[in-house]
């Protein structure tokens, strides 16, 4: 009971029945696991739903071994973006598809370029 309700009760503390309170939490604990079940459930459909809005928004790009590519310069230094900067780097090859969407790179006179890049950051190259 909270103290105001000493002096003068509240209408929950005057209907309190404790047979009714304990049958009431056990059927709750009876419940808790359906209920998780569902909440589990509703997470996976919105995260599912959540990817599927996102991934339309990003088309990872294709890119063989050999290919010429352009790198993003925003990706690879964030400080210098400018207005009036080029917007992209190159030309560069295609050395290595790693998995789906990444690469490594290296420069038109082989000599390797540090890191991997996403196909997000990349755009082919025409001669």
């Amino acid at each position: 009971m909270l103290p105001i309700e000493v002096g003068s009760p509240s209408h929950g503390a005057i209907n309190f029945d404790e047979t009714a309170n304990e049958e009431g939490l056990r059927t709750n604990m009876e419940l808790i696991d359906e209920v998780r079940d569902q909440d589990v459930a509703r997470m996976e459909k919105y995260k599912e739903k959540k990817r599927e809005h996102f991934s339309k928004k990003s088309r990872v790009k294709k890119f063989q071994v050999g290919d010429l590519v352009l790198r993003d310069t925003e990706a690879s230094d964030p400080t210098n973006t400018e207005k009036l900067m080029p917007k992209w780097k190159g030309p560069y090859k295609v050395k290595e598809v790693l998995r789906a969407g990444t690469y490594k790179l290296m420069n038109m006179d082989d000599s390797e370029v540090p890191n991997t890049w996403h196909g997000l950051r990349l755009r082919k190259y025409y001669q």
